[in-house]
C-alpha cells in the first residue's frame, strides 16, 4: 500500500525490529515444543492462543514494514515510541509462556496466572496504540508522506487502532477475568478473551477488507 516518496537507507532499528517479532514468534513456537500440553484440551488451548499470538504479532508487523517505509524515525518521538513498541513485542512471549502454564502438569498460581492475563491485555492495548499514532503521523498533510489519496484511508485506520487498543485496555480490568462463558470447544472462555479476540477482529478485518478494496 505505501511506498516511500523517495529511496533511503534502511535504519538500523528496522532491522532490529524484524529481529525482535522473529523471535517472539519463534520463543512462542519452542514454548509449545518444550512444554507441551497434558491432554487433549490443553493442546486445543494451546494452539488456539498460540495463533492468536501469531496473528497478533503478524498483523501488527506487516503494517510496522509498511508504516515505517515511509515515516521518517529519525526524530525523537518516533524513536521513543519505537523502543516501546519493541518492549511490548519482547515482552509479549513471557507473558503467554505464563498464560499456558495453565495447560501443564504445574500450573501457575492463579493469583500469578491472574496478573498476567491482565498485563497481557496492557502489553496488545500499547501495541495497538503506538501503531495508531504511528499511522496518524503518516497522515500528516504537511509533511506529504503518503499521497493524497491515501491521508484520509490511514486516518481511518488509525481510528481502528484507537478503538482496538481501548479494547485490550479494558479487557485488563480485574471484572472481566472473573467472568467465563462456557462451550468454547472443550474449555470455558473468560470475557477478557473475548475481548481479546474482539479487539484483534476489530484490526485486522477492517485492515484486510480495505487493503482489498484499495490495493
Amino acid at each position: 500500500m505505501l511506498e516511500p516518496q523517495g529511496t533511503r537507507p534502511r535504519p538500523r532499528i528496522e532491522g532490529l525490529s524484524d529481529l525482535i517479532f522473529g523471535l517472539a514468534l519463534s520463543i512462542g513456537a519452542f514454548a509449545l515444543v518444550s512444554s507441551p500440553p497434558t491432554s487433549a484440551s490443553g493442546f486445543y488451548k494451546d494452539v488456539i492462543t498460540f495463533g492468536f499470538n501469531f496473528v497478533v504479532l503478524i498483523t501488527i508487523w506487516i503494517r510496522y514494514t509498511r508504516i515505517m517505509s515511509a515515516l521518517p524515525i529519525e526524530t525523537r518521538t518516533t524513536m521513543l515510541l519505537n523502543s516501546v513498541l519493541l518492549f511490548t513485542v519482547s515482552l509479549e512471549p513471557f507473558i503467554f509462556n505464563i498464560l499456558r502454564s495453565a495447560n501443564l502438569v504445574n500450573p501457575a498460581p492463579a493469583g500469578l496466572y491472574e496478573a498476567a492475563s491482565s498485563a497481557f491485555g496492557v502489553d496488545l492495548g500499547a501495541m495497538a496504540l503506538i501503531m495508531g499514532v504511528f499511522t496518524l503521523a503518516l497522515a500528516d498533510e504537511e509533511k506529504r508522506l503518503v499521497p493524497q489519496e491515501f491521508i484520509s484511508r490511514l486516518r481511518s485506520e488509525s481510528v481502528t487502532w484507537f478503538v482496538s487498543s481501548a479494547v485490550f485496555l479494558a479487557s485488563a480490568l480485574p471484572v472481566f477475568g472473573r467472568i467465563s462463558v462456557g462451550g468454547y470447544l472443550v474449555t470455558g472462555v473468560s470475557v477478557r478473551e473475548l475481548l481479546w479476540f474482539g479487539a484483534v477482529v476489530i484490526a485486522w478485518l477492517r485492515s484486510g477488507f480495505r487493503e482489498s478494496m484499495n490495493p
